[in-house]
């Protein structure tokens, strides 16, 4: 489904994994379009960047039904990315209009536009907390905050349009993706570069991470491979890295002599906890707040057997390469 002929729709596609994605699709021939806002810098840079490729950029929110009936005409697979992220200062209603409810309504029409394949990008955030191995496809679900309950009770509508035969679909669950033009770990580069970084908790938390060419690789082998139709993938790299690694490894390439900063979790917890139920109700960004604080209390490590057996998929950039390529992007951009 990667060769001319064929066209695809990618919502979401002005971000990180849109774009990567959309880019993918145009070298392979493909016609593209992306359903994306323009909010940040980054999104304004991946815009010209997806435009100058060739791609069909339609700028709208994913809750205007109008724009995604248009957007729907003439594609033959759908790559769902749009989604409400970690923010600090969206309500829990908000999540489930955007990520749920209007999931619904865009399976709802890409059934009756004659979708081929609609794949949809969840996360492995839906399997909850590590539980002392790595997590399948196979096990249970056990989401832990709003992002993820709304992920997850968006899997199941894609599962049931999928089985009922109304809408051939396949669910991906992404690990941590990182890679050039991520916004998200930035602050972690920058925080290093500036010897800034202060470990929050141990640091012996496990991170499982996907390089972006690698995952968007493993999303293209989604949409394709007939015998992918109807199945869930997690999509990780090769095997996990403790989160003081991840940093020494960073500070490696940059060049930095990290300093033995640390502080415990629990009182950092407690202040996001406390700084979010502050700002939330004035709808102000707050400085600090749990999902983010999150990040140093992960202990992750996932099983990719079934994307390998099925999909054909192998990640190819190791943790080290991968930071010396994202790194490289930052410096060329200016970013550090």
């Amino acid at each position: 489904m990667t060769e001319n002929g064929n066209f695809f729709l990618i919502t979401g596609g002005t971000g990180f994994i849109g774009s990567h994605l959309a880019l993918a699709l145009r070298e392979r021939g493909a016609g593209v379009r992306v359903l994306g806002k323009e909010v940040t810098t980054y999104e304004t840079e991946n815009i010209a960047a997806l435009r100058k490729a060739g791609v069909d950029v339609r700028l709208a929110d994913i809750l205007q039904e109008d724009e995604r009936r248009r957007a729907l005409d003439g594609v033959t697979c759908v790559f769902h990315v749009a989604a409400a992220m970690r923010e600090g200062n969206l309500s829990d209603a908000v999540f489930w209009e955007i990520n749920v409810h209007a999931t619904e309504r865009f399976l709802e029409e890409s059934a009756a536009a004659g979708v081929n394949r609609f794949v949809y990008c969840s996360t492995v955030g839906v399997l909850g907390r590590g539980r002392g191995r790595p997590l399948s496809e196979d096990d249970e679900p056990r989401p832990r905050d709003i992002y993820q309950v709304t992920k997850e009770a968006a899997e199941r509508k894609v599962r049931v349009f999928h089985q009922s035969g109304r809408l051939p679909a396949v669910i991906v669950r992404p690990a941590e993706v990182y890679g050039p033009g991520d916004p998200r770990l930035l602050k972690l580069f920058r925080a290093i570069r500036r010897g800034r970084f202060v470990m929050i908790g141990s640091g012996e938390g496990k991170h499982h991470l996907i390089y972006i060419q690698d995952l968007v690789e493993a999303m293209l082998l989604a949409a394709e491979r007939p015998e992918a139709s109807g199945e869930t993938f997690i999509l990780a790299g090769a095997e996990p890295v403790p989160l003081r690694d991840l940093v020494r490894i960073i500070a490696e390439r940059l060049g930095v002599r990290l300093r033995r900063a640390r502080v415990p979790l629990a009182p950092v917890r407690l202040a996001a906890v406390v700084m979010e139920k502050i700002c939330q109700p004035l709808g102000v960004q707050p400085p600090l707040y749990p999902r983010r604080v999150e990040f140093f209390n992960h202990d992750y490590a996932f099983d990719i057997s079934r994307a390998r057996r099925i999909l054909g998929f192998e990640p190819r950039v190791g943790l080290p390469d991968g930071v010396d390529r994202t790194v490289k992007a930052y410096e060329a951009g200016g970013l550090l």
